[in-house]
């Protein structure tokens, strides 16, 4: 015979025990995503900052095989050179903006005399729409020119 006093036990978690275990789940599982997605950013950056600086390096190494003598005739032909050209196409279609060369003029002097002038090259590469970038930052080159053939001794 049964007794009718007595109560029937359910087995079966109760709501508390349910949330309990998913805050704790979420306790262990947000830090982990929040280090995954910091860690993308900044490879993502790095990987921003090597190719800016192969272009950026690229562009130097163009400056100094331009050389010297048709930079000081004529500043423009970095601008006007093919293979400049061409690695300002590559570098957009990269995601980077080659900017306008900056150029200086300085005059090396010896006993208050005018002896040579030395050029002095910056130039700029700005990263354009890249995966994971996270503020616009410009990232300048630059390289100092002289006649090969003087003598500053």
């Amino acid at each position: 015979m049964k007794d009718n006093n007595m109560l029937i036990v359910k087995k079966a978690f109760t709501m508390m025990e349910i949330l309990v275990v998913i805050v704790m789940i979420s306790a262990g599982v947000l830090p982990i995503y929040s280090l995954l997605h910091s860690s993308n950013r900044r490879v993502a950056n790095t990987d921003t900052r090597v190719l800016a600086t192969i272009i950026g390096t690229s562009a130097i190494e163009l400056v100094k095989t331009i050389g010297y003598d048709k930079i000081s005739a004529n500043i423009e032909n970095i601008e006007l050179d093919t293979d400049f050209q061409n690695l300002r196409d590559n570098a957009q279609k990269n995601g980077f903006e080659l900017l306008q060369p900056e150029i200086t003029v300085t005059d090396i002097k010896c006993k208050n005399e005018v002896v040579e002038q030395m050029i002095m090259v910056v130039i700029k590469v700005q990263p354009k729409n890249r995966p994971g970038q996270t503020k616009e930052q410009i990232i300048p080159f630059m390289t100092l020119l002289t006649n090969p053939r003087s003598s500053y001794y």
